[in-house]
């Protein structure tokens, strides 16, 4: 009797343990559940209660969306937000009587339900847009500004490309932020095909002719160019071979304007909200952290071995409220 007992008690919970829920899913008892019903549920994206992080990469006049870029996302976290979704916070106060516009750099806490698959993708159901004063850091806008200006100089070495690939990889930025920068650096020249490969990765999935180590010619990219910029901080600087067509001293660049009109700038807060807080990196005696405050890199756009432009030895610094201004060229090659 005991063992037959036992044996509807087990039929009795293998036919439990099989049942679906509404949804298809397969109902388990998970370990340390108490044997606690399991629905199967996903919990939407951005559906925490203090949402997620985005970088604001580029913001444009009027109601246009806001490029964004996932705080420490993959290359396929850009996004874009329509910045009249919801009526935005600052630092979680009100905004109501502010003349707000968002600046590149700014990190924005956003709470949303949902992502139309696009690229970028577009953030829908958006419920709360929180604008943050810690964290900013528009070194994206910085480095657009450096691949603009390499564009511009000796400019028959892009005039006729029809693709590009933008190498940020060995920057201080996100995989999300280098994918915005070349998506928007693309946009800005009409260039539908960006990438963001490296040289050997270009060369490895053929992009690249005369590349193999039978072929006896010269690599070169027909239809593409690759822009790259390389930090140098806590690196011995990379050099290159200079010739008569060298530009030397330390004289900053003029910016390259951008399509977009005049940068914006985050309004202070009205009285008795407080000021927004965009400090650089300090030491613990509260002065600016002059290394962490720094960066040093090289730049370069290649088209083939014996058509490149290089930029060495650049510096550039941040100011009191944490903007990348402009920077030095430390000298300027062409091959």
């Amino acid at each position: 009797m005991k063992r037959l007992f036992a044996a509807i008690l087990c039929l009795c919970l293998l036919a439990g343990c099989g049942r679906t829920d509404s949804t298809g899913n397969t109902c388990r008892a998970e370990e340390g559940s108490g044997g606690g019903d399991v629905s199967g549920k996903t919990e939407e994206p951005g559906a925490d209660a203090g949402g997620e992080l985005f970088r604001v990469n580029r913001s444009q006049a009027g109601a246009a969306p806001l490029l964004l870029a996932k705080e420490s996302g993959g290359p396929g976290d850009v996004y874009t937000l329509s910045p009249t979704t919801v009526e935005p916070t600052l630092d979680g106060r009100s905004t109501a009587a502010m003349d707000l516009v968002y600046t590149p750099g700014t990190l924005l806490e956003i709470t949303y339900g949902s992502v139309l698959e696009t690229y970028p993708g577009q953030l829908a159901e958006v419920t709360a847009v929180n604008i943050r004063s810690d964290g900013f850091d528009d070194r994206c806008a910085l480095y657009l500004r450096v691949l603009n200006d390499l564009w511009a100089v000796d400019e028959g070495l892009n005039s006729d490309i029809t693709m590009l690939s933008v190498d940020l990889s060995q920057t201080g930025l996100s995989d999300s932020e280098q994918a915005a920068v070349a998506w928007v650096f693309g946009g800005m020249h009409d260039i539908s095909e960006t990438m963001t490969m490296s040289y050997e990765e270009l060369a490895a999935e053929g992009y690249l002719s005369d590349t193999a180590p039978e072929v006896d010619g010269i690599p070169h990219w027909k239809d593409g160019c690759l822009f790259t910029i390389t930090e140098q901080n806590g690196q011995d600087s990379i050099h290159v071979e200079q010739d008569s067509k060298n530009i030397t001293g330390a004289d900053p660049l003029p910016r390259t304007e951008e399509k977009s009109g005049a940068a914006c700038q985050l309004p202070p807060a009205e009285a008795g909200q407080g000021q927004s807080d965009f400090c650089p990196v300090k030491t613990k005696s509260g002065e600016p952290d002059a290394l962490q405050n720094t960066v040093t890199f090289d730049a370069q756009k290649w088209r083939s071995a014996l058509g490149a432009y290089f930029f060495t030895d650049c510096t550039a610094s941040r100011d009191a409220q944490g903007h990348w201004g402009d920077y030095t060229v430390g000298a300027a090659a062409i091959s």
